[in-house]
């Protein structure tokens, strides 16, 4: 495993995460979410260092319009990664679906800001011709996400095929120092407005045998292949100043001294 060098401990409040063993799931999500939590405690302080000194390396803008920087691909585990939503700055690719799923299982602590999660379950296809379809359900046309084989190249499939959705987690709040997780296959969205600010270190496990990478948008959105932007100096400087200044204002709040 490689990581960023430094020892500083970490600027701001990180709570250990709670009892994982309480979590509901299955026992590979459970050991997954476990591994994941040791792995991000022992990259923490590094990471905050590596953040305040603004040497995070080579970011891309996700196409929903977050920051992601590799820190650390770990055998048998997967990879660790910051993202970053910035205050006042995305990039994303217009008309991108925003609801989607993974073949990998995430686990992230949000380092700095807020982060929001929302979740969707499906709903059966059996009730589709009868009034026991939830009001709220969503029906969304289905976009595959075809694997490309290069860094930042994403290839954007629309199929013929629908879903109706339903909420099951609407806008929920992770302030810094706590965590999240989103199981395999399952759908969810990130509503972080563009005025706020999010930092995670986040783990996406090694791929899960069977499950695909999957979007849920309007239709017409067709096909498409998007090479993901570079973050720039500049706007790396952007974030690294934000987190500081988060930073700064979570340790006044919990009136503790700076270990800077």
């Amino acid at each position: 495993m490689t990581a960023p060098s430094g020892g500083d401990p970490a600027a701001i409040p990180v709570q250990v995460p709670g009892p994982i063993s309480a979590t509901k799931g299955e026992p590979a999500h459970l050991r997954f979410l476990e591994e994941a939590a040791a792995v991000t405690g022992d990259l923490l302080a590094g990471t905050v260092s590596a953040i305040r000194a603004g040497r995070l390396g080579r970011g891309l803008w996700h196409p929903t319009g977050f920051a992601t920087f590799e820190i650390a691909q770990v055998p048998s585990l997967g990879l660790v990664r910051v993202h970053f939503w910035p205050d006042g700055l995305r990039r994303g690719l217009p008309g991108h679906p925003s609801i989607h799923q993974h073949c990998f299982r995430l686990y992230s602590r949000v380092l700095a800001g807020e982060y929001r999660e929302s979740q969707y379950g499906v709903v059966d296809p059996g009730l589709h011709n009868t009034r026991e379809v939830p009001p709220d359900a969503r029906r969304m046309r289905v976009y595959e996400v075809r694997p490309t084989g290069v860094m930042g190249k994403d290839e954007l499939h629309e199929t013929s095929e629908h879903l109706d959705v339903v909420p099951t987690l609407r806008a929920a709040r992770f302030p810094a120092g706590t965590w999240h997780e989103v199981p395999v296959r399952t759908f969810h969205a990130t509503p972080i407005a563009r005025n706020r600010f999010c930092v995670t270190l986040a783990v996406l496990s090694l791929p899960v045998r069977g499950a695909t990478d999957i979007l849920l948008g309007q239709p017409g959105g067709g096909s498409s292949v998007n090479m993901r932007s570079v973050v720039t100096d500049g706007e790396k400087e952007l974030m690294c100043h934000q987190f500081i200044a988060a930073a700064d204002v979570a340790t006044q709040a919990h009136g503790s001294p700076d270990p800077r």
